[in-house]
């Protein structure tokens, strides 16, 4: 089991209270809160992580009609996480509009779906950017119409890298909007995904009155799970919130063989055991003991433990070292590439790293990654 630490996908102890008095009902959540209010200065312990559970918190102590002094703030934060989310809301209908008239398909993915379909509050999950699925064979034509009206790619020179390795791309508009355009939902998806996976069971969507799809219940638990199980040095430990609500709510009817598919389709299993198990013994999440069971019997290979420990230890944080940066390297490669024999992987990994560096021979790319290092210590 994972050392639920800082930055780990699993919560430490004071997040793991928070959510608790954010989820449970009667004196499970009367326990929880209370011991979280002990452990925790309000003024001055209440960071990013803890701050965007806040407005869930207060959503679930109104409905069980607690009173107390904290109830007055988070009663603000509440109102003023709707109102952020209702502006991002109309700006992902413009944008939704923008897409369909330039004959995009769209697909809203994470936050916005959970909030409208799932928690059905749009105050209880705050957010700051809009994250968008197109196929991937429309995602080139889109990276280029939007920098053609204006939006600013981030690491504009990872572009064709992204498109042929990666899973999405991040663009700014003058406003400062952020968007995540996405052609492959998952990074571990990447290569094994086919053009139907999960559009083929996407639901019929709206927000602001303008039509698009998202992923069904299923999906969403699925992607929920596997998004959230990387390490970010802001531990993105909401999709445990997701994760239950999707679980817990009776309109939700979760094919859990579509789950077990997708499990052994994108090799996940790792993350699945891990983020289910923990789910069950700490939420008492409805998972069905067979299910886990046959996650439990799908194979894991070398390659697999090698992604799923760098998933952990580093996942989305920014690598520090020469080290950790070939890790990364290495780690993202093997997810990717499907050849097979030590030689022909390796040969494949030596093209890899140079087609990152816009062909670069690997001695300069060595030769480069050691003089940032040495800047730094300097």
């Amino acid at each position: 089991m994972n050392n639920h630490s800082t930055g780990n996908p699993f919560p430490s102890k004071k997040h793991e209270l928070l959510l608790k008095a954010a989820l449970f009902q009667g004196d499970k959540m009367f326990k929880a809160f209370h011991e979280w209010k002990r452990l925790v200065n309000f003024e001055e312990d209440i960071e990013p992580v803890s701050f965007r559970l806040l407005p869930l918190l207060y959503h679930n102590l109104s409905r069980q009609s607690v009173e107390d002094e904290l109830m007055p703030r988070l009663k603000g934060i509440y109102r003023k996480s709707w109102s952020k989310n209702q502006l991002l809301f109309y700006k992902t209908g413009k944008m939704l509009v923008f897409f369909h008239e330039n004959r995009i398909k769209t697909l809203v993915m994470k936050g916005i779906p959970l909030s409208i379909l799932i928690y059905k509050n749009y105050a209880v999950r705050p957010m700051a950017d809009m994250d968008i699925l197109v196929p991937f064979s429309q995602a080139r034509s889109t990276v280029e119409l939007l920098r053609n009206s204006g939006w600013t790619l981030h690491n504009p020179h990872y572009l064709e890298f992204n498109l042929k390795y990666g899973r999405s791309a991040t663009l700014i508009d003058k406003e400062d909007i952020e968007l995540d355009l996405h052609w492959h939902p998952i990074f571990e998806a990447h290569g094994d995904i086919s053009e139907s996976d999960f559009w083929d069971q996407a639901v019929p969507f709206e927000i602001v009155g303008v039509k698009t799809l998202s992923f069904c219940p299923t999906d969403m638990l699925f992607h929920s799970i596997v998004h959230g199980l990387r390490y970010n040095p802001e531990p993105p430990i909401r999709w445990i919130s997701d994760a239950l609500y999707l679980l817990k709510c009776e309109e939700n009817i979760i094919d859990w063989d579509r789950i077990v598919f997708f499990t052994q389709k994108f090799r996940v299993s790792l993350y699945m055991k891990d983020a289910l198990n923990y789910l069950i013994r700490e939420f008492d999440a409805p998972v069905p003991a067979e299910k886990l069971s046959e996650m439990e019997r799908i194979r894991v290979t070398s390659v697999d433990k090698l992604i799923f420990k760098h998933s952990q230890k580093y996942g989305d944080r920014q690598p520090e070292t020469f080290i950790e940066k070939g890790y990364s390297v290495y780690a993202a490669y093997m997810r990717q590439t499907n050849k097979n024999g030590f030689f022909a992987r390796h040969l494949g990994f030596f093209r890899y790293v140079r087609f990152r560096n816009q062909g670069k021979s690997f001695l300069k790319i060595i030769a480069y990654q050691f003089s940032l290092l040495f800047k730094k210590k300097a």
